[in-house]
């Protein structure tokens, strides 16, 4: 039978008669004395000797307190002069330019034509904003600095091209949720944790 109550931390340290901040060995030792006394093949109780499990499983789980925090390196250390600055400027001309094929294409009423003919520059702002990333960030970069950057460069592209089209007769405004999706997955590319890709495993314990 499987226990009824979830255990605590502190409840698993008592349950195995260790300190909170029992090494793993420690927690190891303990079950296996208890395993000896308490498992269902010797007698013991099968509901008692669940909660012995758990309280395992719990106390080999790292105490968060316990793990030392890395400080991050601040943005402008990994920030570097990209080594193709006419690549990035030539991306977001043209991703400004693609702002014009709803005009080109003409989309009428039609909020689903809209959002095709904008797909293209969507496309193009989310790509430039990747290629700024890679130019301008050097290699000790982390996660949160590539994202952060994505996304500011993501906004220098987009916000103009909302201007742009908007000084054109062409209102981005019903289809922004269409526009972003690219940026979106993009941002789930860099860190496949956020869940878009793959499912994020549930904590143990």
């Amino acid at each position: 039978m499987q226990p009824r109550v979830r255990l605590t931390r502190a409840d698993a340290a008592v349950l195995l008669g260790v300190p909170l901040d029992a090494p793993p060995a420690t927690v190891r030792h303990a079950w296996r004395m208890w395993a000896r006394i308490a498992h269902p093949d010797f007698g013991g109780d099968p509901e008692h000797f669940a909660r012995l499990e758990q309280a395992r499983r719990l106390m080999m789980i790292p105490d968060p307190h316990d793990i030392p925090l890395v400080p991050r390196i601040p943005l402008r250390e990994v920030l570097r002069r990209p080594a193709h600055p006419l690549l990035l400027g030539a991306g977001a001309v043209a991703a400004l330019a693609l702002v014009v094929l709803p005009m080109i294409l003409g989309h009428g009423s039609s909020l689903v034509a809209l959002a095709v003919a904008c797909g293209p520059s969507a496309l193009a702002a989310a790509g430039v904003a990747l290629l700024v990333a890679r130019e301008c960030l050097s290699d000790s970069a982390d996660r949160g600095h590539r994202i952060a950057v994505v996304v500011v460069a993501w906004l220098g592209v987009a916000v103009p091209q909302v201007m742009l089209a908007s000084a054109l007769g062409v209102n981005l405004v019903p289809v922004l949720p269409v526009v972003a999706l690219p940026i979106v997955a993009v941002v789930g590319a860099l860190d496949p944790a956020v869940g878009l890709w793959r499912s994020v495993p549930p904590a143990r314990g």
